[in-house]
């Protein structure tokens, strides 16, 4: 008995709220069922950025498009530039039915992580990141001038002098040397009939594409490129 009542309270609970969910078609007001044009235009946007968090700033929203309208089509009149600025064509449904367009202007601010020099480091310095401190903010659009992630610091020198409380931009950054003064490095002496591999001693330091001097075991100075870690290519 106890079974058979617990499935003629389920089966009325069903058709309860299939009944609700028959009544709010019919009887509610067709704006309650949709979104604002804002909430759409918003979620157009985030889908170009996805799995980063960011901010959308409307600088001229109409006021139509905060209320619940049906919006038809949205595209890009201008994809987001690297300033985070862009224009969306929003194509909506009025009462009467007819269509319209209007363009939407806006703004993303990305949030991304930026590095800052805790102390002053000098310029041609290796970068640690215990001479950093960690700082989050958002960003006019991607937030390119700046290290995206730990990973881009890596083997990184200062390419001039960067004092404390300076946020790190990419335009700050140089690559570690790949010979220092002092250094064995392997040298290639090549041209366009003759390879020949021999050891020097570097008398400047460089990075790679750098040019620097070197002294051939047999005491004479030459004049090589850096090619890669501890090598130099001189070319005759």
């Amino acid at each position: 008995m106890k079974c058979c009542r617990w499935r003629i309270m389920s089966e009325d609970k069903s058709r309860l709220f299939f009944f609700a969910l028959v009544f709010l078609a019919l009887f509610l007001p067709r704006w309650a069922w949709a979104f604002s044009g804002e909430a759409e235009i918003r979620d157009f946007i985030n889908q170009m950025y996805e799995g980063k968090e960011i901010q959308i700033v409307f600088s001229q929203l109409p006021a139509f498009l905060k209320e619940s309208v049906k919006v038809k089509t949205i595209s890009f009149a201008k994809v987001p530039e690297s300033s985070g600025d862009g224009v969306c064509l929003v194509g909506i449904e009025g009462k009467n039915g007819a269509e319209s367009s209007v363009y939407v202007p806006f703004k993303v601010l990305v949030k991304r992580r930026l590095y800052v020099a805790k102390r002053d480091i000098a310029k041609g310095d290796e970068i640690h990141l215990v001479d950093l401190t960690i700082k989050e903010t958002y960003l006019n659009g991607s937030g390119s001038a700046y290290p995206e992630n730990a990973e881009d610091l890596l083997n990184r020198t200062a390419e001039k002098e960067i004092q404390a409380g300076e946020v790190i931009t990419r335009q700050l950054l140089g690559y570690e040397m790949a010979v220092k003064k002092g250094d064995t490095v392997n040298v290639t002496v090549e041209n366009s009939r003759l390879l020949v591999q021999a050891k020097g001693v570097a008398l400047e330091k460089g990075r790679l594409g750098d040019v620097v001097k070197i002294r051939s075991a047999s005491g004479k100075e030459v004049v090589g490129k850096v090619t890669g870690n501890y090598a130099v290519t001189v070319e005759f």
